[in-house]
């Protein structure tokens, strides 16, 4: 099993870093992943993706989707806090649009009847 440092280049000095701890599978991404202390090391996090199909795999973890949806809901609240700010608002934003992409992606590999399976 290999170990990567992800690197923030707009925050170097984050006290938190996360490490891709699998390859890529054969859709070419990565589906595990540690979120650690940057100075003790401690696991604070593990996120493991969604790996192959779920009609041929099952749900074995979670999607991009799940993720952007906490996302949101973590910047909604922040918007409704005592600190709204512009750039936790255009982030949210941002997620926003992720996922309604990512959700025309879903819909559109199953109106050609390939949702669910390793092609294109």
């Amino acid at each position: 099993m290999s170990e990567r440092l992800l690197e923030n280049p707009t925050n170097t000095e984050s006290p938190i870093e996360v490490y891709v701890m699998d390859e890529p599978g054969a859709g070419g991404a990565c589906h595990h992943y540690e979120v650690r202390n940057k100075e003790t090391g401690e696991v604070l996090e593990t996120v493991k993706f969604q790996n192959g199909n779920i009609t041929e795999n099952g749900v074995n973890g979670a999607t991009n989707e799940a993720l952007l949806l906490i996302l949101i809901d973590r910047m909604d609240g922040f918007s409704k806090g005592p600190f709204p700010s512009r750039p936790n608002s255009v982030a949210k934003t941002h997620a926003e649009t992720s996922l309604l992409w990512l959700d025309y992606r879903t819909a559109e590999r199953r109106s050609r009847n390939v949702e669910g399976k390793e092609k294109a």
